[in-house]
């Protein structure tokens, strides 16, 4: 019988009694509210692949949706920056409203669960969001970019070891889970979990992988002019693709545009910078690895009290929407080059999620 996975709380946010119920407390293990649809065929836990992880805020739920008949196998990553909502709220709809009919699915909504553990410590952005699905009142859960230093006891400003090698900038981006890959079974506890989630892919015969990202939105880059002292880029409406697999990624944004109206930016993923999942998890493994970059109003310098839910030019409907057909049309161009099926019903159209409230498409 599948678990459904449910928050339980204190108040470390200042926030009412009722919402306290939905909190995690500060340090400690995050349990997440989760509801499986009937899609879901089983569920591991990413322990089950890195057994360290067990009973620690590292573990994390993995949900397969199996289909009756073999195709190809597709993993969707939410939550590797837990302060970009429409990833993991995409991963969720996978999870509790996908049906595969052919192939498999394989959803990890919240890649790292001791950053969703703490508040939001770049902008600001309150640690819970309200929804109304059909069963009632239900809380979104954005946590921050990085680690939780509790989990992760230093920042480490070290030059990466891995090919190439990467330093950071900041000594904190070592708990940032985008910049660990492909991860060490004897590093920091953020390169264990990108470990982690390489042997997961490897056991599991993964043939394409999405990771779902968040930027700052279009209006932001109008006024920011540099970040950090380098030229501003635009991250959010991008999908970046290793470089094993840019021509299908290519093939994959026409058919998106033509099916939704909506133009993305492709970026080959650049070698010179390394950690990163597109790149990394391509390259250590045979599955073809891409990232999607959707708009948060909440990653805006000079918004005040952004609205991740609502915003009106960037609601969250319309970033979901963007993950799910980004996902699916990779899936079926990739499918189609591999001579394997894919088939999922269930999972909402475009135009269907911006007639709605994101609750509807949950359980």
């Amino acid at each position: 019988m599948l678990t459904q996975f449910r928050l339980t709380v204190l108040s470390i946010f200042g926030l009412t009694l009722v919402q306290c119920l939905f909190v995690v407390a500060l340090g400690g293990t995050i349990e997440l509210d989760i509801r499986p649809g009937k899609g879901v065929t089983h569920q591991k836990m990413l322990s089950d692949y890195y057994p360290p992880f067990k009973n620690t805020n590292f573990d994390t739920p993995i949900f397969f949706l199996q289909g009756e008949k073999p195709g190809i196998t597709g993993l969707a990553i939410g939550g590797t920056h837990p302060n970009e909502l429409a990833g993991q709220v995409a991963a969720l709809v996978m999870v509790e409203k996908g049906e595969v009919r052919v192939g498999r699915l394989i959803v990890i909504p919240y890649a790292n669960r001791s950053a969703l553990s703490v508040k939001d410590t770049q902008y600001g952005v309150a640690p819970l969001h309200e929804i109304l699905t059909k069963t009632g009142i239900r809380y979104l859960p954005y946590g921050d970019r990085r680690t939780d230093i509790k989990d992760q006891q230093q920042d480490d400003p070290r030059v990466y070891t891995n090919p190439g090698g990467y330093t950071l900038k900041n000594g904190k981006e070592a708990r940032n889970l985008n910049r660990a890959y492909p991860g060490k079974v004897d590093g920091t506890p953020t390169e264990q979990l990108a470990y982690a989630i390489i042997k997961m892919i490897e056991a599991e015969s993964i043939e394409f992988c999405v990771d779902f990202h968040e930027a700052r939105t279009l209006d932001e880059h109008k006024t920011d002019k540099t970040d950090n002292g380098y030229p501003s880029r635009r991250l959010a409406y991008t999908l970046v693709s290793n470089p094993k697999a840019t021509e299908l990624a290519a093939i994959s944004l026409l058919d998106m545009e033509e099916d939704t109206g909506v133009t993305m930016k492709l970026e080959e993923s650049n070698t010179r910078y390394r950690g990163l999942s597109h790149l990394e998890i391509g390259n250590a493994t045979n599955c073809l690895s891409f990232l999607t970059e959707s708009p948060n109003p909440g990653q805006d310098k000079w918004r005040e009290d952004a609205d991740v839910i609502n915003d009106m030019k960037y609601p969250l409907v319309h970033r979901v929407g963007i993950h799910l057909r980004v996902f699916i049309n990779l899936a079926n161009v990739i499918s189609e080059e591999f001579g394997k099926p894919f088939t999922v019903k269930g999972i909402p159209e475009y135009e269907a999620l911006l007639k709605g409230d994101i609750g509807m498409f949950l359980n």
